[in-house]
């Protein structure tokens, strides 16, 4: 992996490389449904500044007088702990402290439980639960010295076992600063162990996660990796990313030049002396290299929780249906599992593996057999970046290229929809605990990542050979290759859309699980319908927030007590969603039968992309590193099913093969490879044309020569 202080220049602002703005990224395991409303809405970064987190508003709590807000600056990459101390952004003299966090048995019960029955009335199980009260409270402090306001996002209950750790999830009500763990089974044994224990690598403990706002200092790395040319362009210097996305490129520009280089130059020019016209361009000063970014930071706190059986019934903190109890009630069975594999109607093994928690009710692990390449949260572009590193000192006239990279991220081809539906499945198929009432509220999703689960990439060259990280339920890959040719192959593949594979194996105790990696920029995950709910004016407007069109197909209403309505034959005759196009839709029109207050609503939909077809738009922008040939298959006789291009850059001795069926004959092609700058190139390409039958008998083949520097299209005609 690169450097992570390492940042790219887009528009006028400098990113980190490897940050991709997925859907959140959260410091716990459970799922939560996007809410579609966006008031208030920020954006968080987790601490070391490494990835973009999006959380939704929640009720400021406040535990002590606050009249005046005050915001820290963060300084520096070390993890934030509770006992830090920061100056205030705007009145340095201001000395500022995290509050006390405490936590204490929820009303004189820190443990309950009760046996489960069967329809036999025979016990077939436990439940329970874990409740604390929190509370935040200020530490004496000076004149000059003032407490940072906290708010708490997420609570984790660690139980220890088997030199194992199972997390459990916490349910936060912020009005009265409950935290309650729901519990079934071993858990609810495993936990009243663990709160009992007098032995404290057996004691568990809980992870509360706060946010508060602060100030951060953005420092510029001038590494840059993109096409000097392009960034002098005052379309694109002046284009602000953050502008609405009304503004966002067409998609023929984004293809235009997926991999970005230094441009020729008569007089080869140090990448210093660019670097500072770049800064001079963009009046970015070199000697200030830092500037302030107002963000919200995550502070993680951990409380053991030891709680020692009392000696008196009447004080005692454990209870089941029949009261308060100072007795080992349970046998402990150490050897459990955690999930345990369900089988949902409407859901074969060719999409998604669903596995039951045996430990938390209500809660799902879902493995989806395919993942594909994530979409940008804000964007709404594909989250694949190619970057060109070039040497930042000295010169050369016959190479600079030393390494060229290729990030993107992939996630489970999972929407939505996808998930409000299964929920209904899940109920349906009677596999939802407890109360069914609130079930959609109370059922939770978990994936690989949630839950630490180990994987291994398999199947593909190219990705095999990459860094893997993960963020959320993404996994971020970065691939550098010095070898031009491995480059090539990865570029031309991006262009026309030709879906690269690989498996990915995931395992985690007695998981055994595999999915399909399908890398396609034309196949992409991630919502694009912004959808906003007005119960007055009896009105959801939706509008599409991508770069495509959009059909529409299906609607999921979900109302008050999780009543739910799915209708497929509204959107049969809807007219496509064009980018940022905006619409109404009546309840009455789309549930004419409802009287309830609507919650939320999901959308099946196909986001229309075909980015290949538009290649016969882009214009060459080749470099002297960088070549951008457009091949085109001519109108062929019937007979030809079939025709393979087989070319040779002589230059570099670089091969590649490109195959065409008959339906994909119109389709132009857009063929990139890189060579050397030296003073005397070889600017030939030889390539050889071969033709088949429908039966795949090769029928025909011929040989040519091309000068990429006399056009920039390559023509196949008819088979003579």
């Amino acid at each position: 992996m690169p450097d992570l202080n390492t940042f790219k220049l887009e528009g006028t602002k400098l990113v980190p490389l490897n940050r991709f703005n997925l859907e959140p990224a959260k410091p716990s395991t459970s799922f939560t449904a996007a809410t579609l409303k966006k008031d208030n809405d920020f954006r968080v970064i987790e601490h070391p500044i490494i990835h973009s987190i999006d959380i939704k508003p929640i009720p400021i709590i406040i535990g002590f007088p606050i009249f005046e807000s005050y915001f820290p600056l963060i300084e520096g990459d070390n993890a934030i702990t509770e006992n830090d101390s920061f100056k205030d952004y705007f009145k340095n003299e201001i000395t500022l402290f995290f509050p006390q966090i405490e936590v204490e048995p929820n009303n004189g019960c820190i443990f309950y439980f009760e046996d489960i029955l069967d329809k036999l009335a025979k016990k077939s199980g436990l439940m329970g639960k874990v409740t604390l009260k929190y509370s935040v409270k200020s530490k004496p402090l000076q004149a000059n010295e003032k407490s940072i306001l906290l708010n708490l996002r997420e609570a984790i209950l660690n139980l220890k076992v088997n030199h194992d750790v199972v997390k459990i999830n916490g349910v936060i009500n912020t009005v009265t600063q409950e935290i309650q763990f729901d519990l079934i089974d071993e858990a609810v044994k495993i936990a009243f162990i663990n709160l009992i224990s007098n032995i404290p690598a057996m004691k568990c403990d809980i992870d509360l996660f706060f946010d508060f706002k602060g100030y951060s200092k953005l420092k510029r790395n001038f590494l840059f990796a993109k096409d000097f040319s392009v960034l002098r362009s005052q379309d694109l210097i002046k284009k602000d990313l953050a502008t609405p996305k009304a503004t966002l490129q067409p998609r023929a520009t984004l293809i235009s030049s997926p991999l970005m280089v230094k441009s020729a130059s008569v007089n080869p020019v140090a990448p210093k002396v660019m670097i500072s016209e770049i800064q001079r361009d963009n009046s970015i000063r070199a000697d200030v290299q830092e500037e302030y970014v107002k963000s919200t930071f995550l502070l993680k706190v951990n409380k053991t929780l030891s709680f020692p059986l009392s000696a008196n019934v009447a004080t005692s903190l454990y209870q089941d249906v029949n009261g308060p109890f100072i007795t080992n009630p349970f046998n402990l069975n150490e050897d459990f599992s955690q999930f345990k594999q369900i089988f949902v109607s409407g859901y074969n093994f060719s999409k998604l593996s669903i596995y039951k928690s045996m430990v938390q009710p209500n809660t799902f692990l879902l493995i989806s057999k395919i993942y594909s390449l994530s979409k940008d949260l804000n964007t709404m572009k594909p989250c694949v970046t190619t970057i060109f590193h070039a040497y930042e000192e000295g010169t050369s006239t016959s190479e600079e290229i030393s390494t060229i990279s290729f990030k993107f991220a992939i996630g489970p081809n999972l929407s939505d929809f996808d998930l409000a539906k299964l929920k209904i499945a899940l109920l349906n198929d009677n596999f939802v605990d407890g109360d069914k009432t609130d079930y959609f509220d109370k059922v939770q999703f978990l994936f690989p990542n949630d839950i630490a689960t180990e994987y291994e990439v398999s199947g593909n060259y190219f990705l095999q050979k990459s860094g893997i990280t993960t963020d959320g339920k993404h996994f971020l890959f970065d691939l550098s290759t010095e070898n031009l040719s491995e480059a090539s192959i990865m570029i031309n593949a991006l262009n026309n859309t030709i879906t690269q594979y690989a498996n990915i194996n995931f395992k985690h105790k007695e998981i055994k699980d595999t999915s399909v990696i399908e890398l396609n920029i034309e196949n992409t995950i991630g919502e694009i319908l912004e959808a906003s709910i007005d119960n007055t004016a009896k009105k959801v407007q939706i509008s599409n927030q991508s770069i495509s069109n959009c059909k529409l197909s299906s609607i999921l209403l979900v109302y008050n007590q999780n009543i739910t309505y799915l209708n497929s034959t509204f959107f049969k005759n809807y007219p496509e969603l064009i980018s940022n196009d905006i619409k109404l839709l009546d309840f009455t029109t789309i549930n004419p039968t409802a009287t309830d207050t609507l919650k939320n609503v999901f959308f099946d939909y196909e986001n229309i992309e075909n980015i290949s077809s538009e290649f016969n738009q882009v214009v060459s922008q080749s470099t002297s590193y960088n070549r951008y040939i457009q091949v085109e298959i001519k109108s062929q006789a019937a007979a030809t099913s079939k025709i393979t291009i087989e070319l040779t850059v002589q230059e570099t001795g670089s091969k590649f093969t490109i195959e065409r069926l008959k339906s994909e004959f119109s389709t132009p092609i857009l063929f990139n490879f890189i060579i050397k700058n030296s003073l005397n190139s070889n600017t030939l390409i030889s390539y050889k044309v071969n033709y088949f039958d429908k039966n795949d008998n090769l029928v025909s083949s011929r040989n040519d020569v091309f000068n990429f520097l006399a056009s920039s299209k390559i023509t196949i005609n008819k088979k003579s």
